[in-house]
């Protein structure tokens, strides 16, 4: 069956997720490409560059380790967690305001990365 949906739809239906408070998909050059959910007076050009640098860093770590690329990236915070995700040329970081439903998020994730690559 042909997945048809475009990258606004996915993104509504990750919403729909508990625990999915916003999402964003940044290029790795730091410009947001498209964002969902409730971030509220966030500067999201900000968000996007802060993302492509530590994502920029942790590339650089990894061929100085001679490892592979990052699969997934989290940061926790007291109120919340980031997830980063690359998909194509670009990046799925969504944001959740704590851990409680991580292995939801981590499943769903998984389910829409091949959709969303399509499209980067």
């Amino acid at each position: 069956m042909a997945d048809n949906r475009t990258t606004t739809q996915i993104l509504q239906e990750m919403l729909e997720v508990p625990g999915i408070k916003a999402i964003l998909i940044v290029g790795k050059d730091g410009f947001v490409i498209e964002a969902a959910g409730a971030f509220g007076k966030t500067d999201l050009d900000n968000v996007g560059a802060s993302v492509a640098t530590v994502i920029l860093g942790t590339d650089k770590m990894s061929e100085e380790l001679k490892i592979q690329a990052f699969n997934s990236l989290t940061f926790e915070a007291a109120d919340a967690m980031i997830i980063c995700v690359p998909i194509g040329d670009a990046l799925l970081v969504l944001l959740a305001p704590d851990n409680k439903t991580l292995g939801m998020i981590r499943l769903q994730v998984k389910k829409v990365v091949p959709a969303l690559e399509k499209f980067f």
